[in-house]
């Protein structure tokens, strides 16, 4: 007998924070990242993500600026580790020492840059699927809401889980592909890689226009 959805999604989440939690605050043992050294580090990233962090949408590149430093730095060290692999950034994260991560990760996360406006998608069904995902889950997939762990309408959980609202869509269908494939294995209870599978491909187009929808303004 499966348990309702809302009570197996408060536990799921309570699991999940508290693997996560466990992780980032292994990494953030002596943090001591500087903003103003991290300014130089970043120069090697603003290629792929935007001379401000601001991402670049249409080439997939996610949206960096106001990320937690936290969230930050334990990427660059599951690229080291191989936990989170990518042909671009995981030579780059190994090339930074320890400080440059801590650096370039308080950097990013001071950063408060306008969003590159969406391009509104005109399926109002499409959006609708995606609030209802973000918002409140599927029951019949036992798919828990989105923003049970990413915060209301995506805004994040700092430190453990980041910011989705605004992120570039054609990034987020990747990284859900990467959790289904196994390619990214890094959150900690492995609850994403769970999630993704229950997701078909039409579910994360969904996902991708609604959040992107919501990159208005700042945060």
């Amino acid at each position: 007998m499966r348990a309702p959805l809302p009570a197996l999604a408060h536990t799921v989440r309570l699991a999940v924070l508290a693997a996560i939690s466990l992780t980032s605050s292994a990494a953030d043992v002596g943090f001591t990242g500087i903003a103003k050294r991290g300014v130089v580090v970043a120069r090697a990233c603003q290629s792929c993500h935007g001379a401000h962090g601001e991402g670049l949408p249409a080439a997939g590149n996610p949206r960096l600026a106001g990320q937690s430093a936290r969230y930050l730095l334990k990427q660059l060290r599951d690229y080291v580790s191989g936990s989170r692999s990518n042909p671009v950034m995981t030579p780059i994260a190994k090339a930074y020492n320890g400080q440059q991560q801590m650096d370039v990760a308080t950097y990013y996360a001071s950063l408060t840059r306008p969003y590159t406006a969406p391009v509104a998608s005109s399926d109002k069904r499409l959006i609708g699927r995606g609030r209802l995902l973000v918002r409140a889950g599927d029951e019949s997939k036992q798919v828990q809401a989105c923003g049970n762990c990413h915060g209301p309408d995506g805004s994040g959980e700092a430190p453990v889980a980041p910011y989705l609202a605004g992120q570039s869509g054609n990034y987020l269908v990747s990284a859900i592909n990467e959790w289904k494939s196994g390619a990214r294995r890094n959150d900690g209870g492995g609850q994403m890689a769970v999630v993704a599978l229950r997701l078909d491909d039409g579910d994360l187009a969904a996902l991708a226009a609604y959040f992107e929808s919501l990159g208005q303004g700042t945060l």
